[in-house]
């Protein structure tokens, strides 16, 4: 059970990196390459999502763009996707490109056509915004289990097939000691959930903020 799973989903939202697509027709043939405007689309692209990016606060230095192209064989009717290089497009990077190509239909399909002039379909663009990560919680936890005991109540559990009453103790979980079995039935409270743990079973708060539940063999 992580530390606050009540908000885990919520977290994991605000810490993911964002990032943002785009793709443009592109429909150029080896051999006959305009570069001027493949390199021309490719910057327009990354303009327009540098410019999203900013709108949504993430610094320059935070922002990484990354480059593909759906190539095909003239006449194939599917696309194979190949990564571009950064920076300007010249005929040595488009000979990369063409051999990076080659290698991924091999790698699909197990074979390649050398003399088939290849085609690119489409540019895409993906802009990320790298967002700052949490780092590990802080754990403290109290000395003595029994400081941690909010009260103790009656519940009922199924036990081998039958409902059983035991007394259980209900704890805080910001005062469990760290490393301690805590032997079921038992039940931890925290402000956004609440962990049952069922009879014969035992459970640990560990130093990275997790609590572990051995489960009856």
């Amino acid at each position: 059970m992580p530390p606050y799973p009540g908000i885990t989903s919520a977290v994991g939202l605000l810490t993911t990196d964002l990032k943002y697509d785009l793709i443009k027709t592109e429909f150029q043939v080896q051999g006959h390459i305009d570069f001027d405007k493949l390199n021309a689309d490719l910057s327009g692209m990354e303009g327009e999502l540098h410019a999203q990016l900013a709108a949504a606060g993430i610094e320059t230095p935070q922002m990484k763009f990354v480059r593909a192209g759906d190539l095909r064989y003239v006449g194939q009717g599917y696309e194979l996707r190949v990564n571009l290089p950064a920076g300007e497009i010249d005929a040595h990077a488009i000979e990369q490109v063409w051999r990076a190509f080659d290698a991924v239909h091999e790698k699909e399909y197990g074979h390649v056509f050398p003399d088939n002039p290849i085609e690119i379909v489409n540019v895409r663009l993906t802009g990320i915004g790298v967002m700052p990560k949490i780092g590990p919680p802080t754990v403290t936890g109290g000395l003595r289990l029994d400081d941690a005991v909010v009260r103790t109540g009656r519940c009922l559990f199924r036990v081998g097939g039958a409902l059983e009453s035991f007394d259980t103790p209900f704890y805080a979980r910001e005062k469990l000691p760290l490393e301690q079995p805590i032997n079921g039935p038992a039940i931890i409270l925290q402000t956004d959930t609440t962990t049952v743990v069922p009879p014969a079973c035992r459970c640990t708060a560990h130093t990275d903020g997790n609590l572990i539940i051995t489960l009856e063999s």
